[in-house]
């Protein structure tokens, strides 16, 4: 069965996947919400508790495989399916995806897992979507927000956060967003 497939039936039936990517030897642990021809779009599962909304390049995963055992069986008894948020993202490209992400207003962060030396990620705000890449405000380890832009291609990017504790805890510490986008 194709990942296309899996995928599918895994949101069908709201199954938990281990997930490989290229540049990842452990597998993440997903309950799948959405997929396109280039973007899948899942809620990671960590320790019994759901830990985020993630969009990650198709073309980056590796496998994909249904977990059916005691571990998913206590997810489900722990209520976790009813805890996900449904988002209604547009996951045709990255300028749809951020273009939903900038009018949802909210903290995200992004990153590029490959093993580059710079260690690229970022955690801040969406200001402006354009068809190849997007303008990012983010914020340095001690929540300030740092006062130059970052122009991100979208080429560099291999996964998009929104919702995970990191970002919800960094987010009630961090000045307000409203204020970061009238300063530009």
């Amino acid at each position: 069965m194709s990942f296309d497939n899996i995928i599918k039936k895994a949101i069908k039936n709201k199954e938990l996947l281990a997930v490989k990517a290229k540049y990842n030897h452990e597998a993440l642990f997903f309950y799948a919400l959405a997929q396109s021809n280039d973007f899948f779009f899942g809620v990671e599962e960590f320790d019994f508790a759901l830990d985020g909304y993630q969009i990650r390049v198709k073309e980056d995963i590796s496998d994909v495989k249904v977990i059916d055992n005691f571990s998913a069986e206590i997810n489900v008894m722990e209520g976790l399916l009813d805890q996900i948020i449904e988002y209604k993202i547009d996951l045709e490209t990255w300028e749809s995806i951020f273009t939903y992400l900038y009018n949802l207003n909210e903290i995200i962060s992004i990153e590029r897992e490959y093993n580059d030396e710079e260690n690229f990620f970022v955690i801040g705000k969406v200001l402006k979507v354009t068809e190849t890449s997007i303008w990012f405000k983010d914020f340095d380890i001690n929540g300030n927000w740092n006062k130059e832009l970052n122009i991100i291609p979208f080429d560099v990017i291999t996964t998009v956060r929104i919702n995970s504790n990191y970002i919800k805890v960094w987010s009630k510490y961090v000045e307000s967003e409203d204020e970061v986008k009238n300063e530009n």
